[in-house]
């Protein structure tokens, strides 16, 4: 038969359980310990989301700057090449202006002089005229030469040197890059003048200024015209390596 001491112990205990609940209710969240943790790690990985967020953003970034870059790389490249490309055609046309000024001279210096007979004066006045007008251009005086060629035309219609200076006025304009003057001057040789020698050098310089005017399509139908007709000639040899040339650039 059980006392009473033994029948208070359950009461004991169920007075300390009691009480052992009511101090864990009256502990607030913010202090309990694994709200805390779990609190800091949720924070922790707020922290890393932004950080991560950041460098995202930061790479997004770096990568636009390193495509303009790239693109401005590509522009440079470009006018780079298109530049190198303009200084060598300013030489060849240089160089091809002297070369073909020199073929001339060795071509026409026959001594007018020694012609005699009647009209001999015209004769001279007209060789005389031209190559004035010859040496203007061979001395760069470019508006000097345009000027004497242009007078050299209309005082002499009839010289049989008017195929020439018609010519070398075209080169006079194209050296000056008055390009539609140059190209209507080099097609007046090949419709006025369809027998003369100038005819392959005029239809060659003609497809060069269509080049510089980026008419392409018509650059390359006129070089292909002197390549066909005069295969052998010095023009031809030009104008099949500026097609070539164009192939590269695909132009």
């Amino acid at each position: 038969m059980a006392g009473p001491l033994a029948r208070g112990v359950p009461r004991v205990l169920s007075l300390g359980a009691l009480a052992a609940l009511g101090a864990c209710s009256l502990t607030r969240p913010e202090e309990d310990p694994a709200y805390v943790k779990a609190t800091a790690l949720e924070e922790r990985v707020d922290r890393i989301e932004n950080q991560n967020k950041a460098l995202a953003d930061l790479q997004h970034q770096v990568e636009q700057v390193q495509s303009e870059v790239r693109h401005l790389r590509g522009e440079f490249e470009d006018f780079q090449h298109e530049a190198n490309a303009a200084r060598t055609r300013e030489r060849d046309l240089y160089q091809d202006l002297d070369r073909r000024m020199q073929a001339l001279e060795s071509r026409t210096q026959a001594p007018a002089a020694a012609a005699g007979g009647p009209g001999t004066a015209a004769v001279i006045g007209d060789r005389d005229a031209y190559q004035a007008a010859l040496d203007k251009l061979k001395g760069k005086d470019y508006p000097g030469a345009e000027q004497a060629l242009n007078g050299f035309i209309a005082s002499y219609p009839q010289s049989a040197l008017v195929d020439n200076a018609e010519y070398w006025l075209g080169e006079t304009y194209y050296v000056q890059q008055r390009y539609p003057e140059a190209l209507a001057a080099f097609q007046r040789v090949v419709k006025e003048h369809p027998e003369s020698r100038k005819v392959p050098d005029a239809l060659l310089k003609a497809g060069y200024t269509q080049y510089e005017q980026k008419r392409y399509r018509e650059a390359r139908e006129l070089l292909s015209r002197v390549a066909d007709a005069y295969p052998d000639s010095s023009p031809a040899a030009d104008a099949r390596k500026r097609l070539k040339d164009m192939d590269a650039d695909h132009k």
